[in-house]
This record gives structure tokens, sequence and C-alpha cells, in this order.
């Protein structure tokens, strides 16, 4: 067993400590999860419980440490957007362990199963799960995942992100007061620890970020043949069909866009609205901005970008843009100065976007929608399939064959008619993308199989057994050939 009494040490000193214990800690897992088999019912729902009981307790130390590395984002917004959907989704997650432990039942093949023969599958646990979580909403994606990797019977360790270190720190001591380390362990650390932790041989790893990382991630990964799920995000569409209402279309896509500064994997990157309707939604929604943010620099609830680079970065493509032709309008309602200093930037809509504009290929991650337009909608499915597969695809409107057209004509992890993002709160659903937005899926039935391995299992009875004998058995001649070309037949 190795002692939480290290935790504060490895975490105040350089990577290379932090990295020998995080192998002496994955193997200490690794040798309890052999030795004691298949955690019970009451060890699987004792863990959930903790992290419930660990999240409230810390709820106010997480959001003020995400606060302080942030800069401005206020910790009761933390806790909106970061506590309260967590704790919907563990306690969940409590609720159903018991009925996804009992298996499946399946069909035997004919005759066996006239004969007594049974099949079930067993959902035995993977063994111990890494998880790397990103930065923009750190407490909800390290915790999520563990509704239903506990409920599986796993041991997990996880890697907060590096870009918001006081939180990572949080988390870690956090977790270091409620779990020993053969249940679960959380290391904070820098770029060394980031690049050791997918080299690790996990019976699954989940990470969470870009595309570019994720392949970095499966490269390592794949050196122990280690089954990954990535939740990535990329480029999420929104259609605002003619049968819409426009005023309210921009009110819950300004929400979404608004939404942690626009650092959302699930924000609307960039929308179809029909021609010459432009101007009435950026009227609509420059009001909606206004009513809920009427000053920005110095209000900690609209959220300033992680970090300096990050903010460079789309300032970098808004400068791309503009020189390419393309026009920017910003909604500033208090028409304040935005110093670069306070990392912020006014919600930004660009319209004659062209394909090779940096800022059309890339996932914004910021305060910045895209407005593109059409006058047949069938325009907006051809667009949509001509890039990568997204992790969102949202469809206002009132259109019942566009509404099923969009449904069955395109591809993405999720889909939402007349909102955004709030599939990730409706628990019983799987949750991730597919193609460039990710592979595998969690929350519900679909999380707890994630990181479980379904394994068959079939009991035979005596006269089955003696059927398959009398049927399929060596010499082969007489009775077996022609059982045997009557199932060819």
């Amino acid at each position: 067993m190795v002692a939480n009494s290290e935790l504060t040490q490895s975490t105040q000193s350089n990577d290379t400590l932090v990295i020998e214990r995080l192998h002496r800690v994955f193997a200490a897992q690794q040798e309890s999860f052999l030795g004691d088999g298949e955690p019970d019912l009451k060890t699987r729902r004792d863990r959930i419980d903790r992290v419930i009981a660990m999240t409230l307790k810390n709820a106010d130390k997480f959001t003020e440490a995400t606060h302080a590395d942030y800069g401005s984002r206020d910790p009761e917004l933390g806790k909106a957007i970061d506590v309260v959907s967590l704790i919907d989704g563990l306690k969940a997650d409590r609720k159903t362990t018991a009925g996804f432990m009992r298996g499946e039942r399946r069909a035997s093949s004919f005759p066996l199963g006239l004969l007594g023969g049974r099949s079930r599958v067993h959902y035995e646990p993977l063994g111990v799960i890494g998880n790397i979580s990103p930065w923009n909403f750190p407490i909800q994606l390290s915790f999520s995942m563990l509704g239903a990797a506990f409920g599986a019977g796993n041991r997990v360790i996880i890697k907060p992100s590096d870009q918001t270190p006081l939180t990572s720190t949080a988390i870690a001591e956090a977790i270091a007061e409620y779990f020993d380390d053969i249940e679960l362990a959380a290391f904070a650390g820098g770029l060394d620890l980031a690049v050791e932790f997918p080299k690790l041989p996990f019976d699954h790893l989940m990470f969470t970020g870009s595309p570019t990382l994720a392949k970095i991630v499966c490269a390592e990964a794949a050196k122990n043949l280690t089954p990954v799920t990535l939740e990535l995000g990329g480029k999420s569409p929104v259609i605002v069909s003619r049968t819409a209402d426009m005023a309210e279309a921009a009110s819950r896509i300004m929400w979404g866009k608004c939404l942690n500064g626009g650092q959302v994997c699930l924000a609307p990157d960039f929308g179809f609205v029909p021609a010459g309707d432009e101007s009435a939604f950026i009227e609509a929604a420059g009001k909606v901005v206004s009513d809920m943010f009427p000053t920005m620099v110095s209000n900690d609830q609209y959220v300033n970008f992680v970090n300096e680079r990050h903010y460079q970065r789309v300032a970098g493509y808004l400068d791309d843009a503009r020189a390419k032709g393309a026009q920017v309008i910003t909604i500033n309602p208090a028409d304040e100065d935005f110093p670069a200093a306070t990392r912020k930037m006014p919600i930004t809509f660009v319209l004659n976007v062209s394909d090779d504009m940096v800022i059309s290929q890339e996932e914004i991650f910021g305060p910045v929608f895209l407005i593109r337009t059409y006058t047949d909608f069938a325009e907006t499915i051809d667009y949509i399939n001509s890039r990568p597969k997204p992790l969102a695809l949202y469809y206002f409107g009132d259109d019942e064959k566009e509404w099923q057209t969009v449904l069955t004509r395109t591809s993405s992890g999720g889909t939402v008619r007349n909102d955004v993002i709030v599939h990730f709160m409706q628990h019983g659903l799987p949750f991730g993308g597919v193609g460039n937005s990710g592979s595998g899926r969690y929350h519900g039935i679909e999380g707890f199989r994630r990181f479980s391995n379904p394994r068959g299992v079939y009991k035979q009875s005596n006269i089955a057994a003696k059927a398959i004998r009398l049927a399929l058995n060596f010499p082969m001649k007489g009775l077996h050939s022609k059982v045997i070309k009557a199932k060819l037949r």
C-alpha cells in the first residue's frame, strides 16, 4: 500500500519525484486490484459516495482555485458549471450501478438453449483506469468519469491539467483526504509528468483535449495496446432554420457561446443563418449579450482566456480573417477598452468567412462565432459533411423534415434540437465524439460498459453437451455429415 502522506512532498517537488511516485501508485493499484478481485456493490457505492462528499466539502476550495488559475472566473459561476452537473451525474451513476452489475442474459444458439444451455454477459472491471483531464472544466472532467469507472469496479489515477496548477493541486489534496492511493490518486505536475503518464500500461486510458494532443497520447498508449476513450471537440455547427424563432435561437446560442468564455468543447463554433437574416441574428444576439453582461472587463462572470497563449491564438485567428476579407463585428455593451493583459475579448462575430482562413479550420475555443449563410437547406448539410465530424450538432427550427435530414444525413457525437450543450447534462445519454471529435462514450450504461470487459459466459447442460457430441464428434461421418449438410443449406 502507498501512503497518502507522500502527496504533499511530491506535489511540491519536481516532476521526477512525482513520476517516481506515479509508478509506485500504479503498481500498487494493479496489485490491489488483482489481489482483491471484483469489488462488491457496497464498495462501489461507497467510492462514489466519497467522490460526492469530497466534491461537496471542497466546492469552495476547488472553484476559488480555478478562479485564481484563470484570473477572472467567478467561484459561484464555477460551482454552477463545474460542480452541480457533476454531482447530479455521480448520483445517477450510484443509483444505476446495481442494475448494471447484474449483467445481461443472451439467447443461446438453437437447439442448445432448448436443451438447457444458458448464455449471459458478465461485466467485469478492467482494472486500473487513467484519466488525463483538461483545464476548461477541471473539476467536472476530472471527476465525472469516476461514477462509471467506480461503478464498474475499477481503480483510477487522474492527471489533471498543468494549465490550471492551483486547481490540480487542490484536486490531488482532496483525493488524498478521502481515498487510499490504491483506490484513487491524482498527480499534479508539469510537462514531464504529462509525457510520462500515457506511457503506463493502463487497462484503459481516457483523454479530454485537442485532436493534436490526442494523437500523441494514442501513439504512446498503442505501445501497450491500451484502449483509449477520446473526448476532443472540434467545430460544432449550428443550423438556424427559416422556421426558427430568431430571437430565441440567438439567446440560446449566445448562452452557449458565452459559457466559460467560449472555452467549452461543446460550444457552438459556427452557425448557418438564412441569407438576409444575418443582421437580425446579430441584433438579437447583441441584445442578449448586453443583458447578460452589461460590462465585461471587470466582470468575473465574463470569463477570460485561461492563459496568454490561448488569448494570442484567437487574436491571431481574427487578424488572419480580417486580412483575408472577413467582416468582424464585436458586441461591447459598455464600450470598454479590452487591454491584452486582462486576456478578455468581447463577443465577436465573423462574417464573409472563407475556407482558407485559419479560423475556419481550427476550433476557436473562445468568445468568437462564425456566421455563414444559406439559401437552400441542403447547403448546410453538404458543408457539414465536407468537414470532420463534430462533437455536437445543433438545429433550431420546427421543420420536422429538416430535423430528420439532420439526423439521418449527418454524423456527430451528439445532436440537440432547439438548444446547445444541454445534452451533456442528460446523464442517461451516451456522451462522446466520433472521428476527429473523439471515440468511445461515457455517461449512463455506455460509461459502465466502456470501463468494463463484457465477458461472455456460457453454462452448459448435460443434455446440451450430449447433443453437441452426438452431432459433432470424431470421427465425423454418417449422421455428422447429414447435420453439416443441413446447416449449410
